[in-house]
């Protein structure tokens, strides 16, 4: 599996394609390149509504960043670090622990990979064979919980399990078969096989709201949701949004993650507010245009549809 990505480190490339890694028999098209924006291109300052600095008409509650100790000082700029996977957990509520590794198949599957990282560090010191293929695995795997519903799993207590960039769902993973998804996704000889389905979500928004995590995005992460919502009911885009678990970063909230092209690009914005929804709907999902004032990174995946595991 490659998910080769790519951070932005320059943020006044104004045009960026990734290079084309297809075999000759590829049939998906590669990723159109994106253009970089500024805030007062799109937004002018003379406007009220102007990143929620004063009310507006459209939305009346201003974000308390300064009760909330939000940082706008520090650069977002690649505050994220790059990763392999992402595995969303549809859990069908979004009142999640402080920490979701103690619970559930968040508890389950951080507990596996914890578990192998030793194998994998043991093997770089001791230079012995490992069982794992550490070229693949030995790579950042995400674990969130999303407060979807899981439509696809039929078995007691079981969840669906959204897989990215490859922008399919896993569906029946309980916490005994968590190893066992971890096998199948890294296919492993003789692994057990699951139920997969494709993404019924052509984008995907994932709004941190993580409130016994933290304030900020507790307090921010439904105000967004709301403003996003309320954006996407005014177009035709197909696109989807969803309050998630801690993403990292809650000191830059609201933080919103981006899914478009079928997952192959992933847009990380901060500093969000819900006067940037409709621009971020308009803009990055419908557009292909990153809003350059609220990026803290872009990942790429290769331009074909399925990914080499």
């Amino acid at each position: 599996m490659e998910w080769f990505s790519r951070c932005v480190n320059s943020l006044n490339i104004t045009s960026t394609t990734a290079p084309c890694a297809c075999p000759d028999d590829c049939t998906a098209a590669c990723l159109p390149p994106f253009k970089t924006l500024s805030l007062p291109e799109i937004i002018p300052a003379t406007e009220s509504c102007a990143g929620c600095s004063v009310p507006c008409a459209l939305h009346p509650a201003v974000v308390p960043s300064t009760e909330l100790g939000i940082d706008q000082s520090r650069s977002l700029h690649n505050t994220v670090p790059g990763y392999a996977i992402h595995l969303i957990i549809c859990t069908g509520k979004a009142d999640w622990p402080a920490h979701i590794e103690d619970e559930g198949l968040a508890q389950a599957l951080v507990e596996i990979i914890h578990e192998r990282k030793k194998v994998w560090k043991r093997t770089e010191a001791n230079r012995f064979q490992s069982p794992y293929d550490t070229s693949t695995e030995y790579q950042r795997i995400l674990i969130t919980n999303t407060e979807l519903p899981s439509h696809f799993s039929t078995r007691r207590s079981a969840h669906d399990v959204l897989l990215m960039p490859d922008n399919v769902v896993i569906a029946n993973v309980t916490t005994r078969r968590a190893r066992a998804l971890l096998d199948f996704i890294y296919h492993r000889p003789n692994a057990e096989s699951f139920q997969v389905h494709p993404n019924p979500y052509a984008n995907l928004l994932l709004v941190c709201g993580h409130g016994r995590k933290d304030r900020r995005c507790g307090t921010i992460g439904p105000m967004l949701k709301k403003a996003l919502d309320d954006a996407i009911s005014k177009t035709s885009v197909d696109a989807k949004v969803a309050l998630v678990s801690h993403l990292g970063g809650h000191a830059f909230a609201g933080n919103l993650v981006i899914y478009t092209h079928q997952g192959r690009r992933v847009i990380w914005y901060g500093r969000v507010t819900p006067c940037h929804c409709r621009e971020i709907i308009d803009q990055s999902v419908l557009q292909d245009k990153v809003i350059q004032d609220l990026l803290r990174a872009v990942f790429e995946a290769g331009c074909s549809r399925r990914l080499d595991w």
